[in-house]
């Protein structure tokens, strides 16, 4: 069983997290490309400020994905400028408007922060390429040819191929574990830290509340630049996968790159710092970017609950796993939709027994939102978005995925990323109605699946969104409380409970069709008031049901 979050509680451990993808949230300025300005426009919508009003989401902060500098070629994961704003966004004065009407909301600003790598059109990349004796000639990862294929060793780049790019002026490679473009720092010279952390500075000084880190395990890369091992008879279609990367990632160094971003964080009150534990870092690797002291990351990114499949076991299984190694004294973190992953809507509903679509996603919603952690939506996850699988190639826009030079990678990741449908006028209300070519192709169901024709639904999934996010927002058990499962391995439903010293909420998720209700420990059958159920009507006090409805979803607080 795990502890209620009982002392030192911050913002974020009973907050809730809204990620949003500039590119495509909302165009303020009728160009067909998401601004800042489009989402000045729509902070309402996410938290109006005023706490006895429930017509927004009540979300508590966003995190943008990056609006810095950038040529664009990886969607902004590319930065030439970290101290200002890709223009195709704004300017930096739209950026602290944003701030501002945030922070008048009490919604708190995460920027995603790139510092694994820069865009090869950063100023630092196109002096340190320009010679070998340039004072910034040893800010990245530069080798001379090597013993195979003239490449300096087998490091392999994530979006296919050799990791090792040659460049003409110094007559050496240099690394990038993505893409040719983006060259990969040298964490190990004092000078690019410094830089570095005087640019956190910058952005803290002016007001931003956390960053999420991009890659923070790929940092650090072996000094000696020693061969990965190669997985014995793996046969993996992408070659990154083949290899045991001893040596491009997870180094202990990395560790100590992040205690210090935590320990300039911590001279600042109240900043969050979150992280991507990348790619395919196991559990327990995400869990050690906590620190041995609970002085790395407040909330590492894992991968293994989004990549579960539909199945109450499995989930279970990835939510105890959690509850065991999370340190005393951290918090975890869920999220079940991001930029680089398949909508769980399209992942899921592919399952034997998922044929409803909208009761996936209230029990998906009900899981996210009532587990012990951080929860981070996915914008327009709470409408019910799925991907966009139509987009044409001319159309696409994932040109670091596209432009892979081995194709070693599975379909590229616009279709996540299509426009939030606002409503049912032209490109879903995008542009505010205006008639313009989107960045990528509005999803073919907006004329139904949209946020003005959903909130109009009571039984839609943006209410129940609205709902949960509520009855999250005024019980502490759910936000700090304690959890334990009531069924040791669940086949068709999940119970547990939340507790605190004086609150129990019982949440039942039924994944299938009506199956009686079986718990492996006893609880108190009457007494239950209903918080929010997609069966039951909220207020309602009842007893435990006998049977569980077809996929019922019941938030229960004893009475």
């Amino acid at each position: 069983m795990s502890l209620a979050l009982d002392c030192d509680r911050k913002w974020w451990h009973g907050g809730v997290i809204y990620q949003i993808y500039p590119l495509t949230f909302a165009d303020g300025n009728g160009d067909g490309v998401g601004d800042l300005r489009g989402i000045i426009q729509r902070l309402d919508y996410l938290n109006d400020g005023d706490p006895d009003k429930t017509a927004d989401l009540g979300v508590d902060a966003i995190w943008l994905s990056p609006v810095n500098q950038s040529p664009m070629v990886d969607n902004g994961y590319d930065i030439s400028d970290y101290r200002d704003i890709c223009p195709i966004f704004g300017t930096l004065a739209e950026f602290k408007e944003l701030l501002e009407q945030c922070h008048i909301r009490g919604i708190r600003v995460i920027m995603d922060m790139v510092l694994n790598h820069t865009s090869n059109q950063h100023p630092w990349f196109i002096e340190s390429s320009a010679s070998r004796d340039n004072p910034k000639s040893d800010w990245y990862l530069w080798q001379d040819p090597g013993y195979k294929d003239g490449l300096p060793n087998n490091w392999l780049s994530y979006f296919g191929g050799s990791g090792w790019t040659f460049n003409e002026d110094r007559q050496q490679y240099y690394f990038h574990v993505f893409n040719e473009n983006q060259p990969d720092l040298n964490w190990r010279n004092p000078e690019v830290k410094a830089a570095i952390y005087d640019m956190l500075r910058y952005w803290l000084d002016m007001g931003v509340d956390g960053f999420r880190l991009d890659a923070s395990s790929v940092y650090s890369k072996d000094q000696y630049y020693r061969d990965n091992p190669v997985k014995f008879g793996a046969t993996d279609k992408n070659a990154y996968y083949n290899q045991d990367h001893l040596y491009d990632k997870d180094l202990p160094d990395n560790h100590g790159i992040i205690r210090e971003i935590r320990a300039l964080m911590d001279e600042y009150e109240d900043r969050v710092l979150i992280g991507e534990t990348f790619i395919d870092s196991r559990l327990y690797d995400s869990n050690s970017f906590y620190g041995v002291n609970n002085d790395e990351l407040h909330l590492p990114f894992a991968f293994e609950f989004p990549f579960s499949p539909w199945y109450p076991g499995y989930l279970q299984r990835e939510i105890e796993k959690k509850e065991r190694i999370t340190p005393a004294g951290a918090w975890p973190t869920y999220f079940l939709d991001n930029h680089d992953l398949p909508r769980h809507l399209s992942r899921w509903i592919e399952c034997a027994l998922c044929t409803n679509p909208t009761e996936i996603a209230k029990a998906a919603a009900t899981l996210l939102l009532t587990v012990r952690g951080t929860p981070v939506l996915y914008y327009g996850q709470e409408i019910g978005m799925v991907d966009n699988q139509d987009i044409p190639p001319e159309l696409q826009r994932d040109q670091a995925v596209v432009a892979s030079p081995t194709g070693e990678l599975p379909p590229n990741r616009d279709g996540s990323r299509t426009p939030m449908q606002w409503d049912a006028s032209a490109n879903a209300g995008f542009s505010f109605g205006k008639e313009v070519t989107p960045w990528l192709p509005v999803h073919a169901n907006y004329q139904e699946v949209n946020v003005e024709t959903t909130l109009k639904d009571d039984a839609s999934i943006l209410n129940f969104y609205r709902k949960l996010l509520y009855v999250r927002a005024q019980s502490e058990a759910l936000r700090f409380g304690s959890w334990r499962t009531l069924i040791h391995y669940p086949y068709e439903h999940m119970a547990y409970m939340r507790e605190t010293a004086s609150e129990q909420v019982l949440i039942l998720i039924n994944f299938a069709y009506e199956k009686p209700l079986e718990l492996d420990k006893p609880i108190t059958k009457g007494g239950w008031t209903v918080l929010a159920s997609n069966k039951w009507e909220s207020g309602k006090t009842l007893a435990l049901p006998e049977n569980l409805q077809s996929f019922e979803i019941d938030v229960l607080r004893k009475a």
